[in-house]
Order: C-alpha cells, then structure tokens, then sequence
C-alpha cells in the first residue's frame, strides 16, 4: 500500500464557511447529536442506525474512521457549514488493486437543499482521483432515495443499473442503484 501523502488528510474548503474535515474523535458527541436529531429521516435509508445506537457507538465509529484515514484504506470526512456539523462524507474501504471505492454520504435536514452535499461529492470525488489515484468511484443508492440518487446524477455518473435486494434495511430488503465516474470521465473539477 501507498504511504501516506502529506497532503491527504487537510482540510477540503468548499467555499465560505463551508468544509470537509477529516473525522477525528473530538467530532463524536456533536456526530451523535446530529444522528439523534435526524434519526427518523436517516433511518429510512441508512443501515447503521439502529435503536440501541449511542453515543458510545459514534465514538467508535470516530476512532475507527480517523484510524482508517491515516492508513488510507479509507477516508471519512464530516462536513462543516459555519465550522458546525452538517453531516458525513466518505470514500468507503478502498481496493488498490483496483483502483475503486464508493461514495457514502448524509446530511442534516437542517442543510438540505443548498447544493452542500453536492460540493461535497465533487470535492471528494475530485480528492479520491487526484489524492489516491483512483481510477472508479461509485455511488450507490436505494432505488426509492430520489435525493441521493440526483446527486451523481447532478455530477454527470453513468448510471449503470440496479443492484436487486442489495442491502438489508432492518426488516427488508432495497435495490440499490449504481452510478459510477471514471477518473478519465471526471470534468467537475
């Protein structure tokens, strides 16, 4: 594996008042308190939050993804608005072999619908091309999450088609839609 650039975990400005920062675990109480205050939105689409998730759980979560960022295996982000929490950003576990990953993201309520989540994607995608040398992102979404599927759609993925019964949502099973954007491909830079 690559060692670790000294560039690849600052912080990513997406304008004014407005940035990606690597997770660290100072971030866990406020991660947690965004969690609970969105938690019945979130859940309808997210399978980590289940009714027993704590403080305890985002606290880990912290310590794991700031883990997982300095061995680059992956990077996890929350993004700021005003230098306050508005959600979570992340290249899932990277395959270096193959030059992939994922796309995960979140955001408050509060935040929707101000193009925040897609500055995001384009810094993160733009970051995982140029950073650690990717050459394929996915995006990956529940058929019926039309908010999260305009996001690579906004950004110009190819859609590539559905995932049938791909992720077990507590009680049932979701089709997920694939949407991916290769590194030659990308031009929202």
């Amino acid at each position: 594996m690559e060692r670790v650039s000294p560039h690849h975990l600052e912080i990513i400005p997406l304008g004014p008042d407005l940035d990606l920062c690597p997770v660290q675990p100072a971030h866990a109480a406020e991660l947690y308190a965004l969690v609970e205050q969105n938690r019945t939105r979130l859940r309808e689409w997210l399978p980590w939050i289940g009714p027993d998730y704590s403080l305890s759980d985002a606290a880990r979560f912290a310590a794991l993804s700031e883990s997982d960022n300095q061995r680059r295996v992956s990077l996890t982000s929350v993004i700021r608005v005003h230098g306050h929490l508005a959600g979570a950003i992340g290249l899932h576990r990277i395959n270096y072999a193959h030059r992939s990953t994922s796309i995960g993201y979140w955001l408050a309520a509060s935040h929707n619908g101000r193009g925040i989540m897609t500055a995001a994607c384009r810094a993160m995608v733009t970051h995982g091309f140029i950073a650690y040398g990717l050459h394929r992102i996915e995006i990956r979404c529940a058929t019926g999450n039309v908010r999260s599927a305009a996001i690579p759609q906004r950004l110009g993925f190819h859609e590539e088609g559905v995932m049938q019964e791909a992720e077990w949502l507590y009680d049932h099973w979701v089709d997920l839609r694939v949407f991916s954007m290769l590194e030659q491909n990308w031009t929202a830079r």
